[in-house]
C-alpha cells in the first residue's frame, strides 16, 4: 500500500487546533494564578487583623496589674497622665522615641488613636523568696517578659510601657506599631505589629456608678476635656473599665474585588456611627474588625 503524507490543509488545522488548546491552557493558569493572588491577599489582610487583635488584647488585659502581695503600688496619685495605666490621644502621630503618646488632633493617619497601656511585671522566685528573672506571664507588645520591681523599691514609675498607634513604613504603607521601653531607664523603640492596618480607633468605657459595667463611651479626647471641665481631673480616666477597639486593614495590591457594599466603613461597629472612615477608591480589599475588653484590673485610686 502506498503511504500517504499530511496535507498542507491537515496541517494548518493541526497547528489552529493546537494553538487553542495552548491559549486555553494558558489563560486557565491565568485565572488560576490570580485567584491564588487574590485569596493570599484577603488572607494576609484577616491575619493581620487577627494577629493585631491578639496582642491589643493581650496587652490591655494587663493594665494596672500590680503584686499588692510583694507590696507593689497598683494605682498611682496624681493628675500626671503618665500615673496612669490606661491613657491614650485621639487622632494622632507618634514619634518613633521618647515617652509620648502624641496629642490630640495632631492628623493621625486616617485620623487613627494611639493607645498607651502599663503594668507592673512579674518574676519567679528562688528558694530564698528572692525575686530572680521574668517569670514570662507579663510581657509587653513586643511579646518581651516583664521582670518584677526589685524588693522593697516598688514604684509606679517600674511599670512596663505599651504605646500602639499607627504610621506609614517606608513605602507608605500603614502599619500598626508597638513602641516599648527595652529597660527600666532605657531609650524607647517603635517596631511594626501588623502591616495594612491602616485605621486604629479606641474608645474607654466609664463606669459611673461603680458596678463594673460601662455606661458611658468616650474617645480620649472626650475624657480629657471631661476632665479639665470638671473637679474629676484624672479620676475620669481612672473609672475606664472597658475598652473599645476598632481596626480596618487593607490589602497590599490593588485587584478585581467586589465593591463595598457601602462607601464608609465604620471600624468601631455600626453602634458608634460617628467613627467613620472613608478609603480610597484605590481597588483594594478592606476589612474591618472591632472588639470590647473588659479591664481585670481596676484604675481607681482605692482599689482594694
Amino acid at each position: 500500500m502506498a503511504e500517504r503524507g499530511i496535507s498542507l490543509v491537515e496541517l494548518m488545522v493541526a497547528l489552529a487546533l493546537g494553538l487553542v488548546v495552548v491559549l486555553m491552557a494558558m489563560l486557565a493558569f491565568g485565572g488560576n494564578r490570580q485567584l491564588f493572588v487574590a485569596e493570599s491577599e484577603a488572607r494576609t489582610v484577616e491575619e493581620s487583623l487577627r494577629f493585631a487583635a491578639f496582642v491589643v488584647r493581650r496587652t490591655v488585659r494587663q493594665a494596672g496589674y500590680a503584686d499588692r502581695a510583694a507590696g507593689d503600688s497598683a494605682v498611682a496619685a496624681g493628675n500626671d497622665p503618665f500615673d496612669l495605666d490606661i491613657v491614650g490621644a485621639r487622632n494622632t502621630r507618634v514619634g518613633a522615641s521618647g515617652e509620648s503618646y502624641g496629642r490630640h488632633g495632631a492628623r493621625g493617619v486616617n485620623d487613627s488613636d494611639s493607645l498607651l497601656v502599663r503594668f507592673a511585671g512579674s518574676s519567679r522566685t528562688d528558694d530564698d523568696g528572692n525575686a530572680t528573672e521574668a517569670d514570662g506571664t507579663m510581657v509587653d507588645c513586643m511579646g518581651f517578659a516583664q521582670s518584677a520591681p526589685g524588693a522593697g523599691n516598688a514604684t509606679p514609675a517600674d511599670r512596663a510601657w505599651s504605646i500602639f498607634h499607627v504610621a506609614e513604613a517606608a513605602d507608605g504603607e500603614p502599619e500598626l506599631y508597638c513602641k516599648y521601653r527595652g529597660d527600666r531607664g532605657g531609650s524607647f523603640r517603635s517596631e511594626p505589629l501588623a502591616r495594612g492596618i491602616e485605621v486604629f480607633r479606641v474608645l474607654f468605657g466609664r463606669d459611673l456608678d461603680g458596678d463594673g459595667t460601662p455606661e458611658q463611651w468616650l474617645d480620649a479626647a472626650q475624657l480629657d476635656a471631661l476632665a479639665s471641665a470638671s473637679s474629676l481631673g484624672h479620676a475620669a480616666w481612672r473609672q475606664v473599665v472597658a475598652l473599645r477597639i476598632g481596626m480596618v486593614a487593607r490589602s497590599a495590591r490593588p485587584g478585581r474585588w467586589p465593591p463595598p457594599e457601602e462607601a464608609q466603613l465604620h471600624p468601631l461597629g455600626p453602634e458608634f456611627p460617628s467613627a467613620r472612615f472613608r478609603p480610597a477608591a484605590d481597588g483594594r480589599l478592606r476589612r474591618v474588625m472591632s472588639f470590647t475588653v473588659a479591664l481585670r484590673n481596676s484604675q481607681r485610686e482605692d482599689a482594694p
